[in-house]
């Protein structure tokens, strides 16, 4: 069955007249798919967990880095 069969309002009217089962009939029977979400699990949070630990190290090692720079190059002469 084509979808613009399927979907016509005049099939629509005779699926009622002669008992054809429609969408919401289907979904109670258990004929329905599962949540995308339950057959494609998203990897946001595993994401996001990598990202904040390399900002994390960027932002250690940037301090670490400036230390070793300022404590090489700028020490001050000792009197």
């Amino acid at each position: 069955m084509s979808r613009k069969e399927k979907f016509s309002r005049y099939n629509r009217k005779n699926q009622h007249e002669t008992g054809i089962p429609i969408h919401n009939e289907l979904e109670k029977q258990g004929d329905t798919l599962p949540p995308r979400t339950k057959k494609h699990p998203s990897n946001k949070a595993k994401l996001t967990k990598v990202y904040y630990n390399v900002v994390f190290f960027l932002f250690v090692s940037l301090v670490v880095f400036l230390l070793w720079y300022g404590n090489n190059y700028y020490n001050l002469p000792k009197e």
